[in-house]
């Protein structure tokens, strides 16, 4: 498109403004949104071994050696698979094995039914093969190369069930009778909101994570959250139950819908009135407070975020006639406001979907 067929973006102050919140409340919020709260468990290598161990059929745990499983960080990717890899990534040796005969566990984390998702784990999968093929080439072992096998795990909850595709083929247009020439990908979904009280595992730390999960979801947080207390009591003396505790106490602060500061400062009250000290009722009150303040300026930021995202989708669509879905889950996933007022400006400068594609993934 040429200069003269560009819409002018209008021109807005750009004076500084001032935060309603400390930084340091917002990184708190984030931390316990539910993406973040997700990602930090799962990325937990004891949490994430327990873990495999309950999606794992027996055959393959027998062949993979969970003590010396890695999770991939920064380290591992290239430049362009650092903007694209899923929420973890874990590394695991087979038994018996070298450092080069492994399994990838790719987990991609959905609260909601998202279509590409099996699309997404698959490009991610091409992405980690060619990383593992350029590595093999510069350390001279190409002749005895094999692509290590990587399981695609969707890790869902949300306020519904997932319902979305798992196999790739599923949302491919395949001739009759040319089946196997096709590409798939079957990916393994763990789906927290199908769990009902007898499907929690025996391990108390992945119970108390799914049922907290559940409950942020749901209509009668409160009730859920004392289930949780009490389940947790018992092993209190020990300051890391403590600590769980209030992880899931301020991730329903902070994330769910329907829990207010009458039922959380109740909670706070039976507590008390069990002569459980672990925390006192001024901290506590404070410790509501802020995450209750923290929610509500958060939530005006991520209004005014959540519009200029759309307004970039309908910039796009006005030049470009369609926008991928690619470009508009990114777009709307995005919260910084500086980052989107950057894209936004470029929307209209950019002289393809595929430029601005690029800028986005920086």
């Amino acid at each position: 498109m040429s200069k003269e067929g560009k819409q002018q973006r209008p021109k807005k102050n750009m004076s500084p403004s001032t935060p309603e919140t400390p930084e340091s409340q917002f990184e708190l919020r984030k931390k316990y949104k539910h993406d973040e709260f997700c990602k930090d468990n799962l990325r937990d290598p004891g949490k994430a071994r327990k873990f495999l161990q309950l999606i794992l059929k027996p055959e393959v745990l027998a062949l993979v050696d969970l003590d010396r499983l890695e999770l991939n960080t920064e380290s591992f990717l290239d430049e362009e698979l650092k903007k694209l890899y899923a929420d973890v990534l874990y590394r695991i040796p087979l038994k018996g094995s070298d450092e080069n005969i492994v399994v990838f566990i790719l987990i991609e984390l959905k609260t909601g039914s998202d279509k590409g998702t099996v699309f997404q784990q698959t490009k991610y999968i091409v992405r980690i093969w060619d990383q593992e093929w350029r590595k093999a080439e510069q350390e001279g072992r190409l002749a005895d190369f094999m692509f290590p096998m990587v399981i695609p795990v969707i890790f869902h909850h949300g306020e519904h069930q997932f319902t979305a595709p798992t196999e790739l083929i599923k949302q491919v247009r395949v001739l009759k009778g040319l089946e196997p020439y096709t590409l798939n990908v079957k990916s393994l979904l763990f789906d927290v909101m199908r769990l009902g009280e007898n499907d929690l595992p025996d391990d108390l730390e992945l119970c108390v994570l799914f049922m907290v999960l559940q409950a942020v979801f749901s209509n009668d947080v409160a009730e859920r959250l004392m289930a949780i207390y009490r389940k947790l009591k018992p092993k209190f003396p020990e300051p890391k139950y403590q600590q769980i505790w209030r992880d899931c106490l301020y991730y329903a602060v902070c994330s769910a819908k329907n829990f207010t500061r009458e039922e959380c400062m109740g909670i706070m009250t039976e507590m008390q009135n069990t002569g459980d000290m672990t925390m006192s009722m001024s901290v506590a009150d404070q410790f509501v407070a802020e995450g209750i303040v923290i929610g509500k300026a958060e939530g005006k930021a991520e209004g005014k975020a959540e519009g200029e995202a759309k307004s970039i989708i309908r910039t796009l669509t006005k030049r470009f006639q369609t926008v991928s879905p690619t470009i508009t889950e990114k777009v709307l996933a995005l919260t910084d406001l500086a980052e989107i007022e950057r894209l936004a400006d470029f929307a209209y400068d950019c002289q393809s979907l595929n430029e601005f594609e690029v800028a986005l993934n920086r």
